[in-house]
């Protein structure tokens, strides 16, 4: 009879540990399936931006056809043929600062999603085939998607932080730039999150109508030496 109790109370605790195991397998199979998901679609996974406080609107850039917000309480930088526009939070000669380029496109699309991102990530890589880059990430701000990346540069011999975001819009290749002191990246990346989330480009108009109209703004020849 003892014999027999101890088997049945064997056998209810075997049971029960097989049953905790064929449950515990399944849970970490499902977690990765998830996170390839993510992977192989970056576009379903939309990371969480905080954007600092708007400040004052950008002047037209490009002719009018670029415009954005300033980050509250950065400061105009003056005009240069280095630069669409650049910005300053303290001080003018320092860090952090950010910085917009313009390139021509080529024959890259519009950046309007994770899928039509890929082309521009690619041209990224081939510009730094020794590395040198964090890797290339999609991150979609407001109503725009780039390619994000990071490089580790130096500031007055202290290290530094470059972080980039690139996007093709109207026919040109974007870059947004944001150059801070390494220890403080995290202090200002919203107010460069600010300034992708409200970047806004038209496309430029086809030469033959601007020719057509026989107007030409007095302030183009400046805003193209900008670019």
């Amino acid at each position: 009879m003892m014999t027999l109790r101890t088997n049945l109370i064997a056998c209810a605790l075997l049971s029960l540990v097989l049953g905790c195991s064929t449950e515990s397998p399944t849970k970490p199979s499902g977690d990765s399936a998830v996170e390839e998901q993510a992977v192989a679609s970056p576009e379903s996974k939309k990371p969480a931006v905080s954007l600092a406080p708007a400040g004052d609107p950008t002047p037209p850039l490009d002719q009018g056809r670029v415009q954005s917000t300033m980050p509250k309480g950065w400061k105009f930088l003056p005009r240069s043929n280095d630069y669409l526009f650049a910005a300053y939070h303290q001080d003018k000669g320092g860090v952090p600062r950010l910085v917009l380029r313009q390139i021509e496109a080529g024959d890259l699309p519009t950046t309007d999603s994770a899928e039509t991102a890929k082309p521009l990530a690619t041209a990224i890589g081939k510009e730094f085939p020794s590395g040198g880059i964090s890797p290339l990430s999609v991150l979609n701000v407001g109503e725009n998607w780039y390619v994000r990346f990071e490089k580790k540069m130096s500031f007055r011999s202290e290290p530094a932080t470059g972080v980039f975001l690139v996007t093709v819009q109207g026919g040109k290749r974007f870059t947004l730039e944001l150059l801070t002191y390494a220890n403080k990246k995290d202090d200002f990346l919203p107010a460069l999150y600010r300034f992708a989330g409200d970047l806004k480009i038209e496309a430029a108009e086809p030469v033959a109508n601007e020719a057509a109209s026989g107007e030409e703004s007095p302030e183009s020849e400046a805003d193209s030496s900008s670019s």
